[in-house]
């Protein structure tokens, strides 16, 4: 081998040498430039609307509700025809807005709303419904009137609507007695348009009750809708109950469970008459009564219950502080005529008969709720004769409610 041969070999060798050298040895790798995150670009803000556009027959006391997702409202407008606002209340995150009055029946109300989002997007809704027509409306009265502001302890509370509402329960279920202390009471159907709420016991003297009738918007039945709200407040005053025996012919009145006063009384004759094939008792039935009304002076006649005025025992007069205790005609009353009878024997025709000083104290302090027993007379109060309804047990009472 001459020496450029040996010399190019040295080369050679030298060259793989260090390819083998360079393929055993680690190396930093480049550095690639920062990836940069990926952004989904947010969701535009979405405005829902409870009622849905154009709907119809919308019942008048569904709150409102719009509601804004991916974003909050901005503003809200709901209008009444006659272009005033329905009022409403907006959520702490300015999501949620819902309308805080009823609306009316049959009528068309327009609403707007806009929405932003957090990426400057921003959303509008316009949209419009209209509420239910009803095919009859029914309105509730209460007894007692809301003039008055205290009754007795035996007061039922009485709701009348002026139209049989078709379905009794629903009626029913709208109907609430609460009161303060609470007291265990139920409602009893009296007639197709008349309910009467009683205790179980009676009430207890300073009781605060709240009737309330919350129909408005409540389907009663065959397309008969609630016509309004109404409300009662009132308070039970001290209890007084005067029971009369008819054994005795004596009144004795208890005022908070303490004898108050005793009263010579006269009651019904033991006698009836038929008119026309119609027989007219003058016994006053046993029971307990509850007073309805009073009158300074009130004019009574027999005409009024199928006994003519020209009869023997017939009459139309003019009669002093009288206190209505049924429907059917009987009163507590001043009778100077009888008070040679009082505390002997019955003469009249059906009506408590006291003296002149005695009918001025019962007058003065019996009203509105208080409550008057009879006993050991020959026939029984009806329950539906005026307030008769404690002439009626609990367990009779309770198959009164259209809930039963």
């Amino acid at each position: 081998m001459g020496r450029k041969t040996a010399w190019r070999q040295l080369i050679v060798w030298g060259l793989v040498a260090l390819v083998a050298l360079t393929a055993c040895t680690s190396t930093p790798e480049a550095t690639s430039p920062t990836a940069r995150p990926s952004t989904t670009p947010a969701d535009p803000p979405r405005i829902t609307t409870v009622p849905a556009n154009d709907a119809q027959d919308v019942s008048p006391i569904e709150p409102i509700e719009i509601r804004a997702s991916n974003g909050s409202l901005t503003s809200v407008s709901v209008t009444k025809p006659e272009g005033k606002q329905v009022s409403g209340k907006l959520s702490a995150d300015r999501t949620v807005w819902r309308s805080t009055e009823p609306l009316g029946y049959g009528r068309r109300y327009a609403l707007t709303a806009a929405a932003s989002g957090s990426s400057g997007a921003s959303a509008r809704e316009t949209t419009s419904f209209t509420t239910l027509r009803p095919a009859q409306t029914v309105f509730p009265s209460f007894f007692p009137a809301p003039s008055i502001k205290r009754v007795g302890v035996g007061q039922p509370m009485v709701v009348i609507f002026d139209k049989p509402p078709a379905d009794r329960a629903a009626a029913e279920r709208a109907l609430t007695v609460t009161s303060n202390p609470a007291i265990e009471g139920a409602w009893y159907w009296w007639d197709n348009r008349t309910l009467h709420w009683r205790p179980k016991m009676y009430w207890k003297p300073g009781t605060k009750v709240t009737v309330q009738a919350k129909i408005y918007g409540v389907h009663l039945g065959n397309g008969m809708y609630g016509e309004t709200d109404r409300t009662l407040n009132l308070t039970i005053g001290q209890s007084k109950i005067a029971t009369i025996d008819d054994k005795t012919h004596q009144m004795t009145v208890m005022i908070d469970g303490k004898k108050a006063r005793t009263f010579p009384v006269s009651m019904g004759r033991n006698e009836s008459v038929t008119v026309d094939g119609k027989k007219i008792s003058f016994v006053t039935p046993s029971g307990t009564y509850v007073a309805q009304e009073k009158y300074q002076v009130k004019r009574m006649s027999s005409a009024t219950y199928g006994l003519p005025t020209n009869y023997s025992l017939g009459y139309d007069s003019e009669i002093p502080l009288a206190v209505r205790i049924s429907n059917s005609g009987i009163f507590v009353h001043a009778a100077p005529w009888s008070v040679a009878d009082q505390g002997v024997r019955n003469v009249s025709h059906g009506c408590i008969n006291l003296s002149p000083s005695a009918g001025r104290w019962f007058y003065d302090n019996f009203s509105y709720g208080d409550v008057v027993t009879i006993r050991n007379t020959s026939t029984k109060l009806e329950p539906t004769d005026g307030f008769g309804d404690w002439n009626m047990s609990w367990s009779e009472w309770l198959k009164g409610s259209a809930l039963n």
